[in-house]
Order: C-alpha cells, then structure tokens, then sequence
C-alpha cells in the first residue's frame, strides 16, 4: 500500500500548492465573487487531480499499462479463442497472425502449426521461423503456420487449433508452459482462464475505465484486488493453496492431452498419412522469478518430468540470455529452434 498512500500525499500536495497560487491570481486580479472563487477552485481541483492521477502518475509508471498496441494490435478481441492478433497490423496476414496468408501447400510439402504466448509470437524472426529455415537447409521441404499471440495459453491454443482445422497439419506444435502456470498466478488466478479473463468480462464498464485510468485506484487494486472482484475470486478457489496448484498443473496436462488426441485423430494431415502431436516446456528463468513463482516452475518441472506428453526444455538457456523471466534473446531463440528441430529429427517426427 505504500504507492498509493506516496500518490495520495503527492496529489494532496499538488492540488493545496497549485490551488494557492490561482487563488492568489484570483485574488490579486478580483476576477470573480467570493462564491465564483470557491466553485472556481473546486473545478481546479478537480481537474488537478484528473491530471496527476490519469497522467502524470503513468508517466512514472503507476498504474495499469493501457497500451493501445497491446490491447488493440495484439490482443483484438477474436471468438472462440478470446484474442490474437489484429488483423493486417504490421507483419499480420488477414486472420491477424504472423506471415504471410495461411493456406495449404502441395502434398509434398511438410506442414507444421505452431502455437505459443508471445515467445512463440516475438523475434525477428520468431522460433518457429528459426526451425523452418532449419529444417529447410537439411532439404527438408516445410510449411510453417505461427498461431503465436501476445498472452495465450493453450487453452486458447486448443480452441483456436480447432478453429483453424481446415488447414492441414503434419506436424502440431504447443509450445509454453509460462502462461498455462505462472501467469495464472499473476493475472487471472482460475487455471485456464485466458490473460486478465475477469477484467475484459466480468467488469462493470464504469470499474474497467477506472482501473484502466486511475493510477491511485490501480495500485490499490494490484495490492487488494477488492475493486476489480479478483480477491473474492482468489478466495472462493484458495489461491495459493496445495489443492490450487495441484488444480493448475492437472489443467495444463489435460489440456495438452486434449489437444494431442485433437491432432492425432481429427486433424487432417498434408504430407504424412498422419498428424502427430509435440508440446515443449519452455525456458523459465529461476533468478528472476519470485519466492512463489519459484514452487510453481518446481512443481511443474516435477509433474512433467514422469510424462512423455512434454519435453522438458526449461534449462537449455543460460541466465544471461534471458531479458526478463521467460522472455529471451534472438539468440536464444536460435539455440530453442535448434532443439526443436533436432527433436524433429531424432525421433523422425518428419518422416511420414
């Protein structure tokens, strides 16, 4: 609570300093009656701490973000799977995904689709793009489909994987493990809830627009949670509790086994006379992570570790690389897309 009180009291000193030299203006200039004073200041106040607390507060970085490219470019609302890109921004082709327009190629080409957070939508070029030129140079002829955006899970990914099946795919790729576990403890507690479900949903229009710009309620918020309604949800689900995070991790191996079965028997292949299914644990950073976020990167590495469903590839990066706990490098990138493809390869996922 000590942002919010450190705003209060800058605010309070903003409005009581401000107020006294335009009263003073006032006074000096006999502009107006004593009763036009007083509502005059009233106003002033009001727009004083409109000003400090929708702006200038952000400036210095209180508040909620509102980015008009994240929420808008790169999280534009879509149906059935939340969001995804925004269509034809930057590099989007026209269903708002990176590259060019998705369709199918001809039966010799090796067709993957790859789904991911914004790991897997980030870089230039992003890892997905690093394996198809991989396996490209080991004249392996390839189609890559990057179904990556900015905070999805594979929930999202699951839903959007059968949204877009009127492609063919040979190759089905999940890639994540951040946003299925420890964004939940971040933003949305209910596992597999989309980013911030309960703040595009489930708020009044009023509570959104305050939270969106107020930077002394939004700090409030992020310590109570009692504005939005996120408290009382925590509670009804015992946040952080055992049974919680045994929730967490039951939902991300399911979900990824639904998808595996989705792939293997419902989706149409390309090349191959099959489509088969891989999902990778990505590299986490344990430095840069917090006490709690810590158990949950253990307990997951844990419950994936006797499952052959994922590959574990959570320590193949070194520290240096990472930019923040999950986000990498480009180079990084290319030693994760090596990996991919060298999987690919051993265990002949490439051959039809």
């Amino acid at each position: 609570m000590k942002n919010v009180y450190l705003l209060l009291a800058l605010l309070s000193i903003s409005v009581i300093f401000l107020n006294y030299y335009f009263y003073i203006l006032l006074k000096k200039f006999k502009f107006f009656s004593k009763l036009k004073n007083i509502l005059t200041l009233v106003a002033s106040s009001i727009l004083i701490i409109i000003f400090f607390d929708f702006y200038i507060f952000k400036l210095f970085g209180h508040g909620f973000p509102s980015s008009i490219s994240e929420e808008k470019l790169e999280r534009a609302p879509t149906p059935f799977d939340m969001f995804s890109g925004k269509d034809f921004y930057n590099d989007h082709n026209s269903i708002g995904f990176r590259g060019k327009e998705f369709t199918n190629s001809n039966k010799e080409t090796f067709q993957i689709a790859f789904f991911g957070g914004s790991t897997g939508y980030n870089g230039n070029p992003p890892i997905i793009e690093l394996v198809h030129k991989n396996l490209k140079n080991l004249d392996i002829k390839n189609r890559v489909f990057n179904f990556s955006s900015v905070s999805s899970n594979h929930n999202q990914h699951l839903h959007r994987l059968l949204k877009h099946s009127y492609l063919k795919f040979d190759l089905v790729i999940f890639y994540g493990g951040f946003n299925e576990t420890l964004q939940t403890f971040l933003y949305d507690p209910r596992p597999g809830y989309p980013f911030n479900f309960f703040i595009r949903n489930e708020l009044s229009p009023f509570k959104y627009l305050l939270l969106k710009h107020s930077s002394i309620l939004a700090e409030y918020e992020k310590k109570t949670g009692n504005i939005s309604g996120v408290s009382k949800i925590k509670e009804n689900i015992n946040f952080q509790s055992n049974d919680w995070l045994n929730l967490l991790l039951k939902n991300y191996s399911k979900t990824l086994i639904d998808s595996k079965n989705l792939s293997e028997k419902f989706i149409n292949s390309n090349k191959c006379s099959r489509t088969k299914f891989l999902a990778f644990y990505q590299p986490i950073s344990l430095n840069r992570s917090n006490e709690y976020s810590k158990k949950i990167i253990t307990e997951t590495k844990k419950f994936i570790s006797d499952k052959d469903l994922i590959i574990d590839i959570s320590e193949i990066i070194d520290e240096n690389e990472f930019t923040d706990s999950v986000h990498v490098s480009q180079n990084a990138k290319k030693i994760i897309a090596k990996k991919i493809t060298n999987y690919i390869i051993k265990n002949n996922f490439n051959k039809c």
